[in-house]
Formats: C-alpha cells, sequence, structure tokens
C-alpha cells in the first residue's frame, strides 16, 4: 500500500511526546554515498519529530557519514515499524540553521514526504521493529526531550 502523508495515527506516533513510552523503539535513515553505497544509520524517536502530515525534522549527530549524505544528495528514507506495518518513508531533506542555544547540538534537517510504502503480509504479523535498551535511561531521556524542542524551532 502507498500513502502520500502521514496519517492521524502516525502523527501522533511521531510528535515527539511521550518518548518514556518509545524509549526502546529506533527506526533505520537510509542514506547514499558519494561511491553510490547504501548507507544505514539508527535513529531513535527523540531525534524524529513530524511537523505535518508532509513534514519530518531531523536531528542528527553532527558530522557523521550520514549527515554528509544527506547534505550531498538532499535524499533520505526512513524505515520504521509501527504497529504491524513496516514503514518506507521517503524524504527530500534540506539542512536547517544551527541553534546557537542548542543544549544538545545537532545537525537538523527538515525532510519533506515524498512517498510512503506500507509493506504488509497476508500470511505474517510483524511484531517488533529494532528495539534497544538505554544505558542511562533519565539522561537519554532529557537529551531527547531536548532535541525535539529544538526540532520544533
Amino acid at each position: 500500500m502507498h500513502i502520500e502523508q502521514l496519517d492521524t495515527e502516525l502523527m501522533e506516533w511521531l510528535d515527539g511526546g511521550r518518548l518514556e513510552t518509545k524509549q526502546h523503539e529506533a527506526m533505520q535513515l537510509l542514506t547514499v554515498t558519494d561511491g553510490q553505497w547504501a548507507h544505514t544509520a539508527m535513529i531513535s524517536m527523540g531525534e524524529v519529530v513530524a511537523i505535518s502530515p508532509t513534514c519530518l525534522r531531523l536531528a542528527l549527530w553532527q558530522g557523521t557519514q550520514t549527515s554528509m549524505n544527506m547534505m550531498e544528495t538532499g535524499k533520505a528514507t526512513l524505515i520504521a515499524i509501527h504497529g504491524q506495518h513496516l514503514l518506507h518513508i521517503r524524504l527530500e531533506v534540506r539542512p536547517l540553521p544551527a541553534l546557537a542555544e542548542a543544549v544538545h547540538p545537532r545537525d537538523r534537517y527538515e525532510g519533506n514526504i515524498r512517498h510512503i510504502r506500507i509493506d504488509e503480509a497476508p500470511y505474517a504479523e510483524i511484531t517488533s521493529g529494532i528495539t534497544f535498551q538505554l544505558k542511562d535511561q533519565a539522561g537519554a531521556l532529557a537529551r531527547w526531550a531536548a532535541t525535539i524542542e529544538d526540532l520544533k524551532k
């Protein structure tokens, strides 16, 4: 199935709120290197926020290969599991200005959603996606909350 924008359920999931309930969820962010190789990175729920049904903002560690790839190509694909669906969210991205007052400086991007493919298998149910356990839960959740606020600016 294909959709052109986030529905109400996906908007709520990616709203940047209730991070403590989403702390174990991760997504993959796919980009392409200058050598045309696929590059994958992990991105947490504290580094993505839906601004509108057609716009996501992403915060990446500064100077990473993923960030450089996005600067070079202006494209990325976010792969996420939500409910029993595998989402492929194609984004056209552009860098946002740095925030001088950011507590946790990041490379910030705004991504216009160009296409969302939703994979479902009639013979199987997706039961989980990429999950992890935070080593410093309080510190990570505080950093994520600050990052989400910076992405909303």
